[in-house]
């Protein structure tokens, strides 16, 4: 509308008839040219993110002062560094790798600069004491203040100053997130930046136990995480590294201790820790499975958790830690999971020393603190999850040089009184599937007919205002109640239900950054700079794009229905206890579609009427879904950055179509179906020949999901190994978690994605329609139709 306006000013001012015709022909050109630059303008408005100088830093700083006054940087400036600082610094090395990748800057590098030089410069200076640090939640303030920084900016000079090698890193990398460039140059505002985190560790939690990313994409994760200031990554691989001590559970692709160190050593220079991640005493069915390790189960029906009194059990998970820990060195950090420790005690194996000690949470604290201390003889602090069966009193049992990964308000006090640091625990994602919940569906779009798939969903299923949002609101609560003595928070992102970890980003730095600076912040400003930050400012409406997903990932979720799964291994137990009876997991399923009587082609039920509401739905759904690969095409060609991460998203947005087309074309199939029901009478052979159209479209929603499942697979493995049965000498065994019922271990390969289109019984109906149209045409005197049709095959 605002181009035709002014196209029509200017058409309205070349026709004036007193304009002589020579100068009408040059303002015919002008005019079409400042259409042409109009065009242009107009579509760089809807293309791009105009941004406020220092909008794209993240995490926030503790004081910024800049101004909207912008210089040049070009390849004529010099880094300068002092003599304290080498060539091969981490800050040095990224810096000139980072103006090189993202801004095509290959600026020298002088140990000392000429004075007679007039070239502007770079100047990295680290000189112990010359950064100050205000008010902070952490105590160890002399770890805070290895991280401080000051970065002055003007003309011809930028200095980045640092009380350690450490805040020098930091400070390259707010001077990175502060550059813009547009038309092939590079911009930064005049200002200044002190900056110190409020938190020692920033840590996040990668979970790897369903997939293993190649080792140059997990490097390239850990640069990523430490742009966003994380300094501490811990990694659960379970079988997916090769334990020399517990051969029998490691994978087809697994990490060989070589490659564990050399991830290592990689983190340390871009100082982020990496944190060996291993469950115990529970969560280990990828131990417990293997008939090797079946003797230490607490209870001899589940691979869920072990016997914490057994002797060989301690030997096992010491072993498989001492393992990690000697593929890991240089780090002083273990996390060592004691999560969801449900049935400690509850065995008849452990209850006579339970009894004995005064109860499961008691043996719990016996079994931390056995496991515990032999960490600690190892120089490794450990971090646990200090959470149920524990009482508050029985905290006082545990060492204090453990450190309680889970911040809970009902108990941080006990923790703080008996002298144990915490960390703030927040997780980016629980149950959710395909994409975590930024943002919500409504309710009152559609809901489901039945309830989750568990029976006691993780208190994080319920974020009515989004993740970002929930966790800023918890970090603050935590700091602000007094409780704890806090050294820092993790930002966990499971990958129980099958994610791709690239779509945890928002997440993690901005769940991150809280730890480093929560005061005047609000999620919808951490949001839009991690926007700015990782992707660019040339995007197109990614708020949008994010949106989008989060609610077609959760409709994806809700247009299914649940029901007890009886072909599967059944759930031995849940938080508050063990069946009596093994109950059945349960899987998604959709209302079966009619079978048309053969003789007469007659149907017992209208499945469109019986489904109207996540039709309609569904439609509007795939109308937001049109928009949302548009504006993610639009991104992939305009976003400065991440341009993977974009393919991943795209990828679950394509997942999320392909659900939504069949549910449309099952709308179809009943159409042909109900049409050849009344057309029985009139022309036998027009019902049949509908009835084949309706048979058809199963042919089309299976060649559908097979394209969709196979392009997904493609994205994800250029990053993943592949999930395979066997490989590199290595067999999966195929045994699922007899408790926790994740998504990825329903199969062995990528199929789990589709694994509930996999079980819908469509292939079945088909043939039941078949047999009942030849029945018909055979009455009638009309062609049979021989068929079969392979519901279950991947193949194209």
């Amino acid at each position: 509308m605002i181009l035709n306006y002014k196209a029509q000013f200017f058409k309205i001012q070349l026709h004036k008839s007193c304009v002589p015709g020579f100068i009408k022909l040059h303002c015919y050109l002008l005019v079409c040219f400042c259409c042409l630059l109009l065009i242009s303008l107009d579509s760089h408005s809807q293309n791009s993110v105009q941004v406020k100088p220092g909008s794209g830093l993240l995490p926030v700083p503790q004081s910024v002062s800049l101004s909207d006054q912008e210089y040049l940087l070009e390849n004529n400036w010099l880094i300068v560094t002092g003599t304290n600082i080498l060539k091969a610094d981490p800050a040095v090395q990224s810096l000139t790798a980072e103006l090189k990748e993202r801004f095509g800057l290959t600026i020298k590098l002088k140990s000392v600069a000429n004075r007679s030089s007039k070239l502007p410069v770079v100047r990295l200076i680290v000189k112990a004491g010359s950064v100050k640090i205000g008010k902070t939640t952490d105590t160890n303030r002399n770890a805070l203040l290895q991280q401080a920084y000051y970065l002055k900016l003007d003309k011809e000079h930028i200095t980045i100053t640092a009380n350690a090698a450490q805040g020098l890193f930091y400070g390259v990398q707010s001077f990175i997130q502060l550059l813009r460039k547009e038309n092939g140059k590079t911009y930064f505002a005049a200002g200044e930046i002190t900056d110190w985190p409020d938190l020692d560790m920033r840590m996040i939690y990668w979970d790897d136990a369903h997939h293993l990313e190649r080792l140059d994409a997990m490097k390239r994760i850990i640069r990523q995480a430490s742009y966003y200031k994380i300094n501490a990554f811990s990694l659960k691989l379970e079988g997916h590294f090769q334990f020399p001590s517990a051969s029998a559970l490691v994978e087809p692709y697994a990490y060989t201790p070589a490659e564990l160190q050399e991830l290592t050593d990689y983190a340390h220079q871009h100082y982020v820790e990496l944190v060996p991640f291993l469950d115990a005493p529970a969560h280990i069915a990828f131990i417990l499975k293997h008939p090797a390790y079946k003797s230490l189960r607490a209870f001899p029906n589940s691979n869920y958790q072990l016997n914490v009194l057994d002797p060989e059990a301690d030997k096992l998970i010491l072993g498989m830690m001492n393992d990690l820990i000697e593929a890991n060195k240089g780090s002083r950090y273990f996390l060592f999971s004691t999560d969801e420790a449900y049935y400690v005690g509850m065995s008849e194996r452990e209850k006579k020393r339970a009894d004995e000690l005064g109860g499961n949470g008691r043996l719990f604290a016996e079994y931390i603190t056995r496991i515990g201390n032999k960490l600690h003889e190892k120089g490794r602090k450990a971090i646990i999850w200090g959470e149920y069966p524990l009482r508050p009193e029985d905290i006082s049992f545990i060492p204090s040089h453990i450190i309680n990964g889970v911040y809970d308000p009902q108990t941080a006090s006990k923790f703080k009184e008996h002298g144990m640091r915490q960390l703030i625990y927040t997780s980016m994602q629980g149950e959710e599937p395909l994409f975590p919940n930024y943002h919500r569906l409504p309710k009152e779009v559609f809901s489901a007919k039945s309830s989750s798939a568990v029976d006691d969903a993780e208190p994080e299923g319920t974020l009515p205002k989004g993740r970002v949002s929930e966790v800023l609101k918890d970090v603050i609560a935590a700091k602000g109640g007094g409780k704890s003595n806090f050294m820092g928070m993790v930002v966990a992102g499971w990958a129980d239900a099958g994610l791709n970890p690239e779509t945890f980003w928002l997440g993690y730095a901005a769940g991150a950054a809280t730890g480093w600076n929560s005061n005047d912040v609000t999620a919808e400003n951490l949001t839009t700079r991690f926007y700015n930050s990782f992707y660019g400012s040339n995007t197109v409406n990614i708020d949008k794009v994010y949106k989008l997903l989060s609610t077609q990932a959760e409709f994806w979720d809700k247009s299914w229905e649940w029901e007890p799964a009886k072909n599967r291994t059944p759930i031995f137990g849940y938080s508050s206890g063990v069946y009596d009876t093994p109950k059945l997991a349960k899987d998604q399923f959709l209302p079966a579609l009619p079978v048309p009587s053969g003789s007469d082609l007659s149907l017992n039920k209208n499945w469109n009427t019986e489904n109207q509401v996540l039709l309609a739905a569904a439609e509007k759904f795939l109308k937001e879904n049109d928009e949302l690969l548009n504006r993610l095409n639009d991104n992939l060609v305009e976003a400065d950055y991440q341009h993977y991460n974009l393919q991943v998203l795209r990828s679950v947005a394509r997942l999320c179509r392909q659900n939504l087309t069949m549910l449309l074309n099952l709308q179809k199939i009943n159409h042909f179906m109900k049409l050849a029901a009344d057309a029985t009478t009139a022309n036998p052979a027009m019902a049949i020949s509908l009835i084949d159209q309706g048979l058809s479209e199963v042919k089309n929603i299976r060649a559908e999901r097979n394209e969709v499942l196979q392009s997904v697979t493609a994205i994800w493995y250029q990053e993943w190994f592949p999930r395979v049965q066997e490989a590199n000498g290595r067999k999966f065994l195929d045994l699922v978690d007899d408790v926790k019922d994740h998504e990825p271990a329903r199969t062995v390969d990528m199929s789990y994605l589709i694994y509930r289109e996999l079980k819908m019984p469509l292939g079945k109906w088909a043939k039941q329609v078949l047999e009942a149209r030849n029945q018909f045409a055979t009455k009638n005197n009309l062609p049979a139709r021989n068929e079969t049709f392979n519901w279950e095959g991947l193949e194209l």
